[in-house]
């Protein structure tokens, strides 16, 4: 039973991992489009542009709430270890730190699913222009 509390919030970081995994390399091919615009000097409409910039914003925050996730599973993680060696006061600090964990990851699918509906629109707004 001790170990299974330890080990309990780290099973969440094979999944986050995959997750941030592919959302840096989406985040990251994104970056590369736009020096692509802006060193080939593209003209865009200023609504792909804005849409672009979203994006950006989107992943950022994305990726932020992903790696706070890590950390509060490393937090609860040690909690459990430390409440475990008798420690009492960190097993609030476990729960609190695993309902964080699970809120941040969350909070970041949620941004995650607004993006592909941006990236949506911004294809409608290139066939529009084509």
């Amino acid at each position: 039973m001790e170990l299974t509390l330890i080990l309990a919030p780290l099973s969440f970081l094979s999944g986050i991992g995959l997750i941030i995994l592919s959302t840096s390399r989406r985040y990251i091919e994104l970056i590369r489009q736009l020096q692509h615009i802006i060193e080939d000097d593209f003209s865009c409409s200023p609504e792909f542009m804005a849409l672009q910039k979203k994006r950006l914003w989107m992943f950022k925050w994305a990726l932020s709430l992903l790696y706070l996730c890590v950390g509060f599973v490393l937090v609860g993680s040690l909690a459990a270890g430390l409440s475990q060696a008798g420690i009492s006061i960190t097993t609030p600090m476990l729960y609190i730190s695993i309902i964080l964990s699970v809120v941040s990851a969350l909070a970041a699918i949620v941004i995650l699913i607004k993006e592909s509906f941006v990236s949506a629109s911004l294809i409608d707004e290139q066939l529009k222009n084509q």
